[in-house]
């Protein structure tokens, strides 16, 4: 078993030197990432329902992209909501901390 000394780190260190890292100023914050998300969501259940009109309307007759339409904003939407409920979730338990 081969022993690495305080060298192995300092290469490690020096490496990781050279990497990129985002300034605060410069990176997505969570409320603008819940806004692209609710947006996507939102553009989703837009097109599922064009789809579907479509389809109703006999624009097309490829059901399977009706179906996939709808199962993406529907597993979308359950994403989001799931995400929202752990930030509620998360809300709460520091909320019942003693200080």
């Amino acid at each position: 078993m081969a022993i690495y000394g305080v060298e192995a780190v300092r290469n490690i260190i020096n490496a990781s030197e050279g990497v990129n890292i985002k300034k605060a100023e410069e990176s997505l914050s969570f409320k603008d990432m819940i806004i692209d998300a609710l947006k996507n969501v939102n553009a989703l259940e837009q097109e599922s329902i064009k789809i579907t009109e479509d389809f109703i309307a006999g624009k097309h007759d490829n059901i399977h992209s009706v179906m996939i339409a709808s199962e993406k904003a529907a597993i979308s939407l359950q994403f989001v909501m799931e995400v929202r409920n752990k930030v509620l979730d998360a809300y709460q338990e520091i909320m019942r901390m003693q200080v």
